[in-house]
């Protein structure tokens, strides 16, 4: 099997940065979560992705939160991005298809938000992963892109 391109969305990730700034808070060693620790373990066959999305939602809950300082939340990206080698889209042009979306689709709001993600990830020809249920029944019953995955199904696909 040949490198496979993942984004990450919020929900994919936000276990590394809690845990992050609660060892940063409390002085203690770093827990890595273990969906972590499997991306680290197969970054070999895996380019990641991920974009300002995602990293907005990372800002807002390391925030409100935890009441980190820019500093320290700029100094947790950047480990992010460099410990899995992950290309970050700085920039992506939304437009009335999410609208379309919405207009078709009954979601909830973090739903109609994680869209967006697959967006970006669909411009990429990344596979979406994603903890969104509902995402993933609406993406696929409809049809709408065939590279939205679970962690469970990203497990299975590296045996």
């Amino acid at each position: 099997m040949g490198k496979i391109k993942i984004y990450l969305d919020t929900n994919t990730i936000v276990d590394f940065f809690i845990n992050s700034t609660r060892a940063l808070k409390r002085k203690e060693k770093l827990v890595t979560p273990a969906k972590y620790q499997f991306f680290e373990e197969k970054a070999a066959g895996i380019e990641f992705v991920t974009s300002f999305l995602t990293k907005t939602e990372i800002v807002r809950e390391l925030i409100s939160a935890f009441n980190l300082s820019k500093e320290e939340i700029e100094q947790l990206w950047d480990t992010f991005l460099k410990s899995l080698n992950c290309k970050y889209i700085s920039k992506f042009l939304m437009d009335e298809k999410l609208v379309d979306v919405a207009m078709n689709y009954r979601m909830k709001l973090r739903t109609v938000v994680n869209f967006q993600h697959l967006f970006v990830a669909k411009e990429e020809g990344a596979y979406l992963l994603t903890g969104d249920k509902d995402l993933v029944e609406i993406v696929r019953k409809n049809n709408l892109y065939d590279k939205i995955i679970t962690y469970i199904e990203l497990r299975k696909m590296f045996g």
